[in-house]
Order: structure tokens, then sequence, then C-alpha cells
């Protein structure tokens, strides 16, 4: 009997999977055919029915890898925004951006580590994806600015900026390095830098 498309599907899924553990845990060079398909629990012959080879599987899970940020991206960006600041929203929102790369870390370090590498557009998807949220970002503060919530001697290219930098080091050199991130301390910590910044209350 034919396989059906959703039990293709699943099983090209399981492959995916499969790579991606074995190399967050062994680097794209140190992985080998053999050790995806024993990771998989699957015959050879069956790797090769769904991708020629270890560089299509890797360039197959940066893929994936869009696919999943470029929706939380749309998602989030189709969400109505309040017209002032309300914390325990921002909070959530920042949540949602780090429960994303907690659930993913395995698929978070490859793409962090060796995606550019390997895949010579990564780059320049990246950037276009990045430049979208930036850009949204912007438009967002600039809002808050007219409406009076934000000081309006803030550079919104400045504060976008800045929030990409702080969101790169978090996900890079806490979520990725930490088998038990604290995603609500982290939470807390960056909305209360955010809306406070450093300086002892008045």
């Amino acid at each position: 009997m034919a396989r059906t498309a959703l039990e293709k599907e699943t099983r090209r899924q399981q492959l995916l999977d499969a790579a991606t553990r074995v190399f967050a845990r062994k680097g794209y060079l140190e992985t080998s055919i053999d050790d995806i398909i024993t990771e998989a629990d699957v015959a050879r012959g069956t790797f090769y029915l769904y991708f020629p080879g270890k560089k299509e599987i890797f360039l197959a899970i940066i893929d994936h890898y869009f696919e999943l940020l470029t929706g939380l991206v749309n998602r989030l960006m189709s969400q109505e925004w309040p017209a002032r600041l309300d914390r325990a929203r921002l909070r959530e929102h920042v949540l949602t951006w780090l429960r994303f790369f907690a659930q993913h870390r395995d698929l978070a370090k490859v793409i962090y580590r060796e995606a550019t590498s390997i895949d010579p557009q990564f780059e320049d998807r990246w950037n276009r994806l990045s430049e979208t949220v930036k850009n949204f970002l912007i438009e967002r503060v600039r809002t808050l600015q007219q409406s009076g919530v934000l000081r309006k001697t803030l550079d919104p290219r400045a504060w976008a900026l800045f929030t990409e930098g702080i969101f790169h080091g978090a996900v890079c050199h806490y979520i990725l390095q930490s088998d038990r991130p604290d995603l609500n301390w982290l939470a807390e910590q960056w909305v209360d830098l955010m809306l406070w910044g450093i300086t002892p209350e008045r």
C-alpha cells in the first residue's frame, strides 16, 4: 500500500528532527548520514527517499527554521498593540520570543552555529527577516512617541538595534548555554530594563 502524504511528511519530519539533534550535538562536519539514520531509527534507503545527502537535509533544517520563525513573526506583528505601555503584556510578548527559542534549542544551536557557513543564502534571508522585525519595532516606537507614551528624544532606530542585540545575547549566551534557563527571570529583567533603564528609582 502506498504511503499517504501525511505519512511521508511525518517520516520526513522524523528525519529532520533526528538530524537537528545530531547536528546540535556533534556539529555539521562531524555528523555522518549513519549518525542521522541511527538517531532516527530508519534504514539508509529511507533517508535517501527524502534527501540526497547530508547537505540537503541541513538546508531543509534551515528552511524549517525560517518557516517556524516567520510564522511567529507574522503572528506577533498581526496582534493589535496597546496605545500605552502595559508591563504585563510586554512581559508576555518577550516570553513568547524566549519560549520559542527554548522550545527549539537544538534547532537554534544548529542555526546560530553553522548555518552561515553551509548555506550561502542564509545571511541574506536572515537579514531580510531581521529588517522586517526592526522596521515593525521602529514603527511601534514612533506610534507610542506620538501618543506621548515614550520620550521623543529616543531614536527608534537605535532602540530597535539595541533590542536586537539584547535578544541575540539572551538567546546565544543564556538560553542555548543553559539546560534549564529561567525564562521568567529573564523576561522580568528584560522588561524592567526596557521600561526603567539602569538609573535609581526617583
